[in-house]
């Protein structure tokens, strides 16, 4: 993803939340404070992408992580 996508999204989502503040819908609030307590280490707009594409999203994992799983599962699944 280029710069310029991850900066016009972010751009989306505070202004969706500044949107749905401003016709009332607190709750919206609520879900991007969720989203940064649960994702305290991250930037902010990090928070804000995670939480406006998947607002119950628990955590994310990285690709080496994912990665190093499915090798895992492969090398399990030759050896039976």
């Amino acid at each position: 993803m280029k710069f310029e996508e991850i900066n016009n999204r972010t751009k989306d989502a505070v202004n969706h939340l500044v949107e749905a503040l401003e016709s009332g819908q607190s709750e919206v609030l609520t879900q991007y404070l969720s989203a940064m307590a649960r994702f305290h280490n991250y930037s902010f707009g990090n928070v804000m992408l995670i939480a406006r594409q998947r607002a119950v999203t628990c955590c994310y994992t990285s690709l080496e992580s994912i990665n190093m799983r499915l090798c895992t599962l492969l090398e399990a699944s030759d050896g039976a």
